[in-house]
């Protein structure tokens, strides 16, 4: 298990990541948290070579990159650099956020 959140309509199977109260696919009401497995595909990817904040400065840069799970759903995740789209990795939280490695 990956760690990051996912919800899970009953009815129609399908997942989402943010809050709310009815599927997006089907309107039914009652969703079930579920977790997500954690396998991915690399959707796109950049690297950041001049960080935002200093604490976030990485010798080298680090990716970041739009993976969707394997349950559909898209989250952004941080990475190493080097990856290229269509890269399989595993998803799983560090320090709170979803980071993908590859597999």
């Amino acid at each position: 298990m990956s760690g990051v959140a996912l919800l899970k309509c009953r009815a129609c199977g399908h997942h989402w990541q943010f809050r709310r109260a009815a599927c997006p696919a089907c309107s039914a009401i009652n969703p079930q948290p579920v977790e997500a497995a954690g396998g991915g595909t690399v959707w796109s990817v950049t690297s950041v070579h001049r960080a935002p904040l200093p604490e976030w400065d990485v010798p080298g840069g680090y990716g970041i990159a739009l993976v969707t799970l394997d349950e559909g759903v898209r989250i952004t995740c941080r990475t190493e650099t080097g990856l290229a789209i269509g890269d399989v990795v595993r998803v799983t939280l560090r320090d709170g956020l979803p980071h993908a490695t590859r597999t």
